[in-house]
């Protein structure tokens, strides 16, 4: 019995090779793709958001800065605007044909600080491509190579009563994210 399963596993490793011949298989030409995205990208175009000179008889009162037109109304006692104002204008860029959304600042979180009470920027609204102010805002960048695209920032500005006189001063962020 011993010598006859000797030969029976001696037939069976010599048929075994013949039923495994296929081991491996192999897939040709299969495509390999990839698509490139420029980053986001911001800047700003000037010295940024400016309301101008403010003349008022000391009770207080906002003006407002409409990024669209680049004009200032007032509400309260503010007697007078004068100077030059400037919406804060930025240009966007990136991949071509994306949309995009601006976040702007919280309101309180903005404040300008000199001589007397710091005064809270508030109510920002952005203005892209030169469309009514909002926020939230979005853009899109134009469909064409090296394409940007800009807009403008503006934003409320609250004088407390007996705002002393002077220069004031202060920041913001602005960002930008695909959608």
């Amino acid at each position: 019995m011993y010598v006859s399963s000797r030969i029976l596993a001696g037939a069976l490793l010599l048929a075994a090779p013949a039923a495994f011949a296929q081991t491996s298989a192999t897939a040709a030409n299969v495509p390999v793709t990839a698509r490139i995205y420029k980053p986001i990208s911001l800047a700003l175009n000037n010295t940024g958001l400016s309301f101008g000179d403010i003349f008022t008889d000391g009770t207080g009162g906002d003006v407002t800065l409409n990024p669209q037109s680049n004009t200032r109304t007032t509400t309260g006692p503010v007697l007078a605007t004068t100077g030059t104002a400037n919406a804060a204008t930025f240009t966007v860029g990136g991949k071509r044909n994306a949309t995009y959304a601006i976040t702007l600042p919280n309101d309180g979180s903005v404040t300008l600080t000199g001589p007397g009470t710091a005064m809270a920027v508030s109510k920002f609204t952005a203005s892209v491509a030169g469309a009514a102010p909002a926020n939230p805002a979005t853009g899109l960048i134009p469909n064409t190579a090296g394409a940007t695209q800009t807009f403008q920032v503006g934003g409320t500005l609250t004088l407390a009563a007996n705002q002393v006189d002077g220069d004031y001063a202060g920041t913001f962020n602005v960002t930008v994210a695909y959608n």
